[in-house]
């Protein structure tokens, strides 16, 4: 456990400057990652599976959600705001419903994961909350101002609710590898598995947080 741990942080500090990078100068960085995300995304599925429709599906799913990557990166300061709260909620998320789990253990959350548990579910929504008080704090010392303040009752409200879709999607995700009785779907990333072990539940975060940007809640 502690050398997967290991792993985990180690493939982390690789990955995560390198999605910095790219989110923050955009334009043809950030299509790059996000082409060979959707290609190792699709190596995976067809590694796994050979049902074509499965495949098509997952597919079009993929594709909505790494085009809304780029939509709600937008081109100006205030959507690279809100796009690395939505990060840093998604990521908060899942490091609180993993810490929360395996320090309260209790419960489970549900037959599919195994894994999940109530105590994680609420450490993944605590988590998660404090990326309001970190973005704020970013702004504030790197930019100098607020472009936002994220400290609204909207703000804590949507990000309650993004850590409710990042789970429901890590859920989703279980239940179909359990379908097919695998327990990551690659090992790509090493101490993650595979790049849709990674993202699973951010790839519904994106398409839901992009709905809201199109009805103007964000």
């Amino acid at each position: 456990m502690k050398v997967e741990f290991l792993r985990r942080i180690f493939t982390s500090i690789i990955l995560l400057p390198i999605l910095f990078f790219a989110t923050l100068n955009s334009g043809n960085y950030l299509l790059v990652l996000l082409i060979l995300f959707f290609c190792l995304s699709i190596y995976e599925i067809i590694q796994n599976t050979k049902n074509l429709l499965f495949i098509f599906l997952s597919s079009f799913l993929l594709i909505l959600s790494f085009y809304s990557f780029y939509y709600l990166r937008g081109d100006n300061n205030y959507s690279l705001t809100i796009l690395f709260w939505i990060l840093c909620s998604t990521f908060l998320s899942d490091i609180g419903g993993y810490t929360f789990g395996k320090i309260f253990k209790g419960k489970k959350l549900s037959k599919i994961s195994p894994n999940k548990t109530y105590s994680g579910s609420i450490g993944s929504i605590i988590l998660s909350s404090t990326s309001l008080f970190l973005i704020n704090f970013f702004q504030l010392h790197f930019l100098g101002k607020l472009l936002i303040n994220f400290l609204e009752i909207k703000f804590l409200l949507i990000t309650t609710c993004i850590s409710i879709v990042c789970q429901l999607g890590d859920l989703f995700v279980s239940f179909l590898k359990r379908k097919i009785k695998i327990k990551n779907i690659s090992n790509i990333l090493p101490g993650h598995g595979g790049v849709l072990d990674r993202i699973d539940g951010l790839i519904f975060v994106l398409l839901f947080c992009s709905l809201l940007k199109i009805l103007r809640f964000i």
